[in-house]
C-alpha cells in the first residue's frame, strides 16, 4: 500500500507530463498569434486602400470609429458594473456534505467503494490571472513564458476562472491557451479485474457574454467547459471525452448567467492488485471573445459561492 508521499510523488510526475503538452499548446498559440497579426495589418492596410480609392475621406471614418468605439466602451464597462458584482459576490451555495453523505452511504450499501479527492491542480498560461492563489500561500511551477501549474492547498474547492476582452474588429482568429483544471483521486485495487469508476464534480459559477455584431464589425463571444477522464496505472489510458458541459456562444448578446450543476464522469479499466491507482478528472475553462469591446467570461474563482468541488470518487468492481 503506497503512503501519502508515494502517491504525492507519483501525482506530480503526472502532472508534470500534462503540463508538458499544455506548454506546447501554449507556444503554438504564441506562434500563431504572431502570423495572425501579420495578416491583420496586411488586411487594415488593404481595407484602407480601397475605401480611399473610392473617395471615402478617412479623417472622417477614423472619427466615427473612435466614436463608435468610445461608445462601446463606456457601454461594456456599465453593464459589468451592474449585473457582474451580483454573480461575483452571491451568497454562497448550500453546503454539499450532506448530500455527499447520502451519495455515500446508498453506494456503499450497493457495494462500491467510496472515495474523497485527493489533490487538484491548475494550468494557466497567465499566472498573473490568478495572483489570489499566490497570496494563500499556493506555490507555483514556472512555465513557459508566464506559464505555471499549482496544486491548491485546498483540493475541495478549485478556484479557477478565464477572461477575454476583445480587441479590434478584424475577422480573424487567434491562437491562445485557456486554463486547465484536474481533480486527481487515488486508490489500490485489493483485487486485479475490472473496475468501474464513477467522479462526480459539483461545478458552481458564473459566465458573462457582451457582443454587439452590426454590417460593419465583427464581434461575438462564446464560454465552453469541457472535461475528460483517464485513470492511470503504471501508464495513462486514453483520455475519455464528454460532451461539453457548457457551450454558448452569440454574436449579440448582454448577459451574466449563474451556472450551478453536478456532472457524474464515469470510465471503466482493467487494473491490478497492490499498485496505486491515480484517476484523473480534467477540465478547460475556456471563454473567448473577438472584436472591439466585447467581453467573454467564466467563473469558478470570484467570491465565496463559485467554485468547481470534487465530491467523490465511486469504484466498483465489475
Amino acid at each position: 500500500m503506497a503512503n501519502y508521499d508515494q502517491l504525492n510523488q507519483l501525482l506530480r510526475k503526472s502532472i508534470e507530463a500534462r503540463f508538458k503538452d499544455f506548454e506546447l499548446e501554449l507556444l503554438r498559440g504564441k506562434a500563431s498569434n504572431e502570423s495572425i497579426d501579420k495578416l491583420q495589418k496586411k488586411g487594415q492596410k488593404r481595407r484602407r486602400d480601397f475605401l480611399t480609392a473610392m473617395g471615402t475621406d478617412m479623417q472622417k471614418f477614423d472619427k466615427a470609429v473612435e466614436n463608435d468605439n468610445r461608445m462601446q466602451e463606456v457601454e461594456l464597462k456599465a453593464f459589468l458594473e451592474e449585473f457582474r458584482p451580483k454573480s461575483a459576490n452571491r451568497r454562497r451555495v448550500p453546503p454539499a456534505a450532506r448530500d455527499i453523505a447520502i451519495r455515500s452511504e446508498v453506494l456503499a450499501q450497493a457495494g462500491h467503494m467510496v472515495l474523497p479527492i485527493f489533490s487538484s491542480s491548475i494550468f494557466t498560461a497567465d499566472k498573473a490571472a490568478f495572483a489570489e492563489i499566490a497570496e494563500v500561500g499556493n506555490e507555483w511551477t514556472n512555465g513557459a513564458i508566464n506559464s505555471g501549474w499549482v496544486i491548491p492547498e485546498d483540493p475541495t474547492r478549485i478556484r479557477i476562472k478565464h477572461n477575454e476582452h476583445g480587441i479590434g474588429a478584424v475577422c480573424l482568429p487567434h491562437g491562445y491557451t485557456p486554463p486547465e483544471f484536474a481533480a486527481h483521486f487515488t486508490f489500490t485495487p485489493a483485487t486485479t479485474g475490472i473496475y468501474e469508476l464513477t467522479a462526480v464534480l459539483g461545478f458552481h459559477g458564473f459566465y458573462v457574454l457582451v457582443s454587439d455584431d452590426s454590417f460593419w464589425n465583427c464581434r461575438w463571444a462564446r464560454v465552453k467547459l469541457t472535461a475528460q477522464m483517464n485513470v492511470h496505472q503504471y501508464v495513462d489510458t486514453v483520455w475519455k471525452n464528454f460532451p461539453a458541459l457548457l457551450d454558448v456562444e452569440k454574436d449579440n448578446a448582454s448577459e451574466v448567467t449563474n451556472f450551478d450543476r453536478t456532472f457524474f464522469f464515469d470510465d471503466t479499466s482493467a487494473l491490478r492488485a497492490g499498485d496505486p491507482v491515480i484517476v484523473t478528472v480534467k477540465g478547460v475553462v475556456d471563454a473567448f471573445s473577438w472584436g472591439g469591446y466585447t467581453n467573454a467570461e467564466l467563473n469558478f474563482e470570484a467570491g465565496t459561492a463559485n467554485y468547481i468541488e470534487p465530491l467523490l470518487l465511486s469504484v466498483r468492481k465489475v
